[in-house]
C-alpha cells in the first residue's frame, strides 16, 4: 500500500501522509456510516428504504443491502439463535 500512496503523492503533488490520511478517512467514513445503520432492529420496507444503506465505491462497485437480503439475514439469525438455545437446553437436560 505504501508504494501506491507514494505514487499518488507524486501525482497529486501532496505529502504521502496527507494521501494516507485521506485514504483512511474515506474508508473510516464508510465504516462508521455503515455501523450506524440499525440493521438489528425490526423494520418494514418503507423504513428500511429511507436508511439508504448503500455505498458506491469507484472501481470496486456498490456495497449494498437490499430489503430482501435484510429480511433473509434476520430470519437466518433468528433460526441460529433458536437452534443455539435448543442446543444449550439439551446440554443442560442431557
Amino acid at each position: 500500500m505504501q508504494e501506491t500512496i507514494n505514487k499518488l503523492s507524486k501525482e497529486l503533488n501532496l505529502p504521502p501522509d496527507v494521501v494516507e490520511k485521506a485514504y483512511k478517512a474515506y474508508w473510516m467514513f464508510i465504516k462508521s456510516t455503515a455501523e450506524q445503520v440499525p440493521l438489528k432492529e425490526d423494520m418494514d420496507e418503507k423504513t428500511f428504504s429511507k436508511l439508504r444503506p448503500n455505498f458506491n465505491i469507484p472501481n470496486l462497485g456498490k456495497l449494498a443491502c437490499t430489503y430482501n437480503r435484510y429480511v433473509g439475514l434476520k430470519k437466518r439469525y433468528k433460526l441460529i439463535q433458536d437452534k443455539h438455545a435448543e442446543y444449550k437446553e439439551n446440554q443442560t437436560n442431557g
